[in-house]
């Protein structure tokens, strides 16, 4: 866990990568939601994001790759946004992948605290 914003976005985007969704989940505030990439939807509350990503997405081990950070505030404060643009790839196996922009954003208690990530979602550009 990093109290670091950029740190903390670069750890939720590798075990993401590297599919370690329950070593992801201690990164996720008990209130996240995160927007599914080709699908209108979003799932929601640590508990569903944990069994959706172990359910549905481990067995394709999506990817999101080629990341470039546009905008990146970390006030000193209680809340940090990392966004930019990516490349977001359904199976690690395909050849095609799907250009997005994307918006993370982090919660904590305090200052010294460890971000925490409560909302994520990417849409296509």
């Amino acid at each position: 866990m990093a109290t670091d914003l950029k740190k903390a976005f670069e750890q939720v985007s590798t075990l993401f990568n590297q599919g370690k969704y329950d070593e992801l989940g201690q990164f996720f505030d008990v209130d996240a939601i995160m927007k599914r990439v080709d699908d209108p939807g979003s799932i929601s509350g640590i508990g569903n994001l944990i069994a959706y990503l172990n359910t549905h997405q481990k067995p394709q081990n999506p990817q999101f790759e080629n990341i470039e950070i546009s905008s990146q505030k970390e006030p000193d404060a209680t809340q940090g946004i990392v966004s930019g643009k990516a490349e977001y790839r359904d199976t690690k196996s395909d050849k095609n992948t799907i250009p997005v922009h994307f918006t993370f954003v982090f919660t904590r208690e305090d200052a010294k605290s460890d971000w925490l990530l409560i909302n994520a979602f990417a849409v296509p550009r």
